[in-house]
Order: structure tokens, then C-alpha cells, then sequence
């Protein structure tokens, strides 16, 4: 009992992992809505997460083994044969001859489930309480697939099989290889393991025995197992109307022979399917098999578009490479210097790094870098007018200082670099966008907005590799000028200088001696000057370090090789979904 217990707690996180995973492959095909077999392939996975519902609903009840056939093909009369009793679903020649669905149980329990999903007007329930071998199944027999009222048994046929645990599929001896009706049945039996797949070929007693088991039976099981891809428990040649109490032979056609397989069947169905705990693994291995169909569906499909969408892909890279090529090369564009805001963002890296009177004289230098150009203009005494000029002549150099920042801050020449990109995606994208539509991607690719770079993204991009590279630059020169060893040279001839002052005047305080202002006066332009004279030192070693255009090519190195590593087409919604659906089929980029 306690073995029993733990097989089902297994096969109850066997089937959530399986329904976890159709969840994961239904939430992927929502990803590529411009992919046309997507929306089939997700209903699929829907209507799989249905079946599993059902079958977890069901876990602990009855196995549900379903006969479907066509009209003529004796089904209902199998049933009968396998229940025991002749009447229990009605045969003839009338046509439709079932008109709902039949279930042979053993307790009124047992078919609730199947009578809430089918709804009672359409399930005629027979409760045979003294039948062993309806004790662990249910057997359920179906309207013909097709029947004259195709609009309404159809769409019971369809909820019947979902509810199944094992189909006998049942075919006419006199015409087996009715494709009408193997077609029919192709998507269903998909969805069920081979080992829950019976067929059965009925009235075999009105062929010749010799014909049906050299070649009836032998072409007909090559044919069944090619064209469903699928290999059945068993195709077995019956006779179910042999094994009714009061079989009605017609006089003029009575059984050619005693070829018979019907036991077989029937031990299979009321001796097998009837053991108490094969309910189990037969709707794990169910699952599995419809995880498995599910799969091999979008996988078949996704595989038909690989070579096509290969090519597409291919050709957006090459596209989008040669399109931020030329957009770099416009980067430098629109006559605004790069050079002077490049070198003011330099000295701020160096005023938050460098300490000391030279530290302070880099940090007041950068501020009159960025805010100080022309503003002797507005201090000017004289006329009016020229003061007036002054202050124009002022507001425009802080005007230009300021681009100049906010030049190196972007790159200049963004808005050429968009123009460049957006014309060399627009020549190709309407030949990309047709090699996506043979790989049955949606019309609406064609539109300008799916290609790679719509609007303001391409520039964000550029501008967020420009940041990047400068501000690595940038902070590599810093640190590169802000050595230890650099910092003690260039200050230390200030320092001593205030140590000395500092020395000569704490001696003298102390002796009683008071200095001459002259001494102060000197000493402080000694400090300036040497203080001058370091700073300027300084900015030399900067000029040599950084040169006039050296830092700015070491950033666009940095840039041009940011666009030789990747792409932009991360982001784009068409290169995504080409990708996913070469992931599906097994050749993701």
C-alpha cells in the first residue's frame, strides 16, 4: 500500500514538471507573435494543459479506455462483445447509429467525472455492478467519426479522447485503409503513448483467411504505424460479432473462417488495462507522450524555416554591422571640437584625484575651464557699449565652453550618425523583411518600425557606447596622472617652501623677533610662483601624456571596437523572434 502511495506522489510531480514545461514552451510561442504557425502551436500546448488537467483530475479513478472508429466499422458491437452483453450500445444499420457517447461502468461513481465533462445530454451511462472486468475500467463508446452530424458529434468525440486513457481505434476489414478516417485519428493517437494504442480491425471473418494474413493484415500495420508515426500496443484482425451471445448471422454471410483475435483483445483490455495501479503508468506515460508530440510539432515546424531564417539573420548582422560602421565614422560630425571638452572632463578626473596646493590649483583650473572663459569681458571698465559687447563677447565663449562639454559628453555628430544608420538599415530591410515573410513571418515585418534601430533606440545605443568608452578613457588617464609618486614631485617644491616659511617664522615668533612685512610679501610670490611653475609642469606632462589629439582617438578606438564586438539587434522584437524560433528548431545563434 505505502509503494502504491509513493509511486503516485512520483507520478503526481512527474506530471507537474511536464505541465510546467508545456507552460514554458506555450509562454515562448507568445513571444514570437509574428511567427504565423506560432498561434496553432500555442493552442496546441492550451488544449495539451487541458487534457492534463483532466488527467490529473482523474488520477485516482478508473482507467477510460475509448473505442472511435467510422461508421460501418462495428465499434459498438465490440463494445458489447467486450462488456458482455449485446445490446448495451446500439448497432444496425442505421446512420448514425451512436448518437451519444456510451459508457459501460461498474458503480454509478465511476462515470462522474466523464457525465460533468461531457455533459449529461449527451452520455448514456449502463452501471453493470456484476462485471469483474469493469472493476479498475471504464468502457466508453463513441459517435462515429464520420457521422452524418459531423457539427454536433464531433466536438463530443473530441472531449471523449481528451478524457481517455487508452484508445481502441477500430477499422473496417473490407476497407481498412480509409484515409479519411486514419487522417482523422493522426493528431489524436499523437497524443498518446504507443502502449495506449490499440487497433483493431473488425469483421475480418468476411475476408478470405489466406489474403488477410498474407497481405491484408501485413500492408495494413506498415501503413497504420507510417501514417501515424506511432507504434500501437497491438493491430489485431476481430470478429467482435463471433462473441455476442446471439451473433444474427445473416445466412448469406456468415464467418470465411476461424481467424479470430478478439481474446487477445480482450485480455488486453479486461485483463491488463484491468489491473489495479496500470491507471498510473499509463497516464504518466500519456504525458509523456503528449509532452513529447508537443515538442516534435513546434520543433517539425520550427525546423522548416532554419535555412530561411539563417539567411535572414545572417543578413541583418551584416546590415546592422555595416550601419554602426557608418554611423561611427559620422560620429565625429557637425563642426563642435571634440578636443576642449574632452580635456576639461580630463581635468575633472584629476581635481577629484590630485591633493595638495597643486590639487587645488587643478580643481580652481577646471572651473575656469567649464564656467571662466570670458568672464574678464564682464569686469571691463569703460562705455556702455563695450560693456554690453564684453558681456555678449562672455556669454557666448561660456556658450561654446559648454558645447564643448556637452559635445565630449555624446560625441558630436549623433544626429549625421542616426541619419547614416537609419539609410543603410532602410536600403536593406525591405529584402530582409521578404526572406522573413517565406519564412512565414507575418506582413506587418515589412513595416518600417521592425527594423533594427526605429527611432530614438540607435541613437541611445551609440551615445551609451560613446559614455562608455570615454568615461574608461577617461578614468584610465586619470588614475594614469594621479600616481603617488607624481602627486609628491610636483607638490613637494610648495611644500617645502611653506615648510620653510613656516619654519623661519614659528623660530623667530618664539625668539621674540618679529618679520618685516617685506619677508611675508616675498615669500608669499616665492609660493606662487613655484606653485605656478609646478602647475604648469604639470599641464606639460598632461600635453605629452594626453596630446592635443591622442586621448580622442584612444576613445574612438574604444568605440570602434564596442561596435565590432556586438550589435544593436538584441533589443529588436524581428531578430528576437527569428532566434527563438531557430532555438525551437535546434540551430539557435
Amino acid at each position: 500500500m505505502m509503494d502504491a502511495q509513493m509511486a503516485r506522489l512520483r507520478a503526481m510531480g512527474a506530471l507537474e514538471t511536464i505541465r510546467t514545461d508545456i507552460l514554458g514552451l506555450a509562454e515562448t510561442l507568445a513571444g514570437i507573435p509574428l511567427w504565423r504557425p506560432a498561434a496553432g502551436l500555442r493552442k496546441a500546448c492550451e488544449e495539451a494543459l487541458v487534457m492534463l488537467g483532466h488527467l490529473v483530475e482523474r488520477f485516482d479513478r478508473k482507467l477510460v479506455v475509448t473505442l472511435v472508429g467510422p461508421s460501418g466499422s462495428g465499434k459498438s458491437t465490440l463494445l458489447n462483445a467486450l462488456a458482455g452483453e449485446d445490446n448495451l450500445s446500439p448497432s444496425g444499420h442505421r446512420r448514425p447509429t451512436t448518437e451519444r457517447v456510451v459508457v459501460v461502468c461498474r458503480r454509478s461513481t465511476d462515470a462522474g467525472q466523464l457525465v460533468d465533462k461531457l455533459g449529461p445530454e449527451d452520455v448514456r451511462v449502463h452501471f453493470r455492478a456484476a462485471v469483474e472486468a469493469l472493476e479498475n475500467i471504464i468502457l466508453i463508446d463513441t459517435p462515429d467519426t464520420d457521422s452524418t452530424h459531423q457539427d454536433r458529434h464531433i466536438p463530443i468525440i473530441h472531449k471523449a479522447i481528451g478524457l481517455s486513457d487508452v484508445l481502441v481505434c477500430v477499422f473496417d476489414g473490407e476497407n481498412p485503409k480509409r484515409r479519411d478516417h486514419t487522417d482523422f485519428l493522426a493528431p489524436y493517437v499523437r497524443l498518446f503513448s504507443g502502449e495506449s494504442l490499440v487497433v483493431a480491425v473488425n469483421k475480418c471473418d468476411r475476408l478470405a483467411e489466406a489474403e488477410l494474413s498474407e497481405t491484408i493484415m501485413p500492408e495494413f500495420s506498415r501503413y497504420i504505424r507510417e501514417a501515424w508515426s506511432v507504434e500501437p500496443a497491438a493491430v489485431l484482425c476481430v470478429s467482435a460479432r463471433s462473441h455476442l451471445r446471439q451473433p444474427g448471422w445473416d445466412p448469406e454471410a456468415r464467418p470465411k473462417h476461424d481467424r479470430n483475435q478478439f481474446d487477445q483483445l480482450r485480455q488486453m483490455v479486461v485483463g491488463t488495462f484491468n489491473q489495479p495501479g496500470f491507471s498510473v503508468d499509463r497516464r504518466l506515460d500519456n504525458a509523456r507522450s503528449l509532452w513529447t508530440y508537443l515538442q516534435q510539432s513546434v520543433r517539425t515546424e520550427a525546423q522548416r524555416e532554419v535555412e530561411r531564417l539563417h539567411a535572414a539573420t545572417a543578413k541583418m548582422a551584416a546590415t546592422e554591422a555595416e550601419a554602426m560602421q557608418q554611423a561611427v565614422a559620422a560620429f565625429r560630425g557637425d563642426g563642435v571640437p571634440l578636443t576642449p571638452g574632452i580635456n576639461v572632463r580630463l581635468y575633472q578626473q584629476l581635481s577629484q584625484r590630485w591633493l595638495g596646493p597643486v590639487g587645488w590649483l587643478v580643481a580652481l583650473w577646471t572651473r575656469i575651464l567649464v564656467f571662466g572663459t570670458g568672464i574678464a569681458s564682464l569686469l571691463r571698465f569703460g562705455n556702455p557699449v563695450r560693456q554690453i559687447v564684453g558681456a555678449v563677447s562672455a556669454v557666448r565663449h561660456l556658450a561654446d565652453s559648454k558645447k564643448s562639454v556637452d559635445a565630449a559628453d555624446r560625441g558630436t555628430g549623433a544626429g549625421m550618425a542616426l541619419l547614416r544608420y537609419d539609410s543603410t538599415i532602410a536600403r536593406t530591410w525591405p529584402d530582409i523583411a521578404e526572406m522573413l515573410i517565406k519564412s512565414r513571418f507575418a506582413p506587418a515585418v515589412r513595416e518600417a518600425g521592425r527594423a533594427p534601430g526605429y527611432g530614438e533606440e540607435i541613437g541611445q545605443h551609440l551615445s551609451r557606447i560613446w559614455n562608455d568608452a570615454l568615461e574608461a578613457e577617461l578614468a584610465q588617464a586619470g588614475r594614469r596622472l594621479s600616481g603617488g609618486l607624481l602627486q609628491l614631485v610636483f607638490n613637494l617644491p610648495v611644500l617645502a617652501v611653506l615648510g620653510y616659511t613656516g619654519w623661519l617664522t614659528a623660530l623667530n615668533f618664539f625668539s621674540g623677533s618679529i618679520l618685516s612685512g617685506d619677508f611675508f610679501l616675498h615669500a608669499f610670490w616665492t609660493i606662487v610662483l613655484v606653485l605656478l611653475l609646478s602647475f604648469f609642469l604639470l599641464q606639460g606632462v598632461i600635453r605629452l601624456a594626453a596630446g592635443k589629439e591622442r586621448l580622442l582617438e584612444r576613445v574612438f578606438a574604444r568605440v570602434r571596437e564596442a561596435v565590432d564586438q556586438g550589435h544593436n539587434l538584441a533589443g529588436n522584437a524581428v531578430w528576437q523572434q527569428a532566434n527563438l524560433i531557430l532555438g525551437l528548431g535546434g540551430s539557435g545563434n
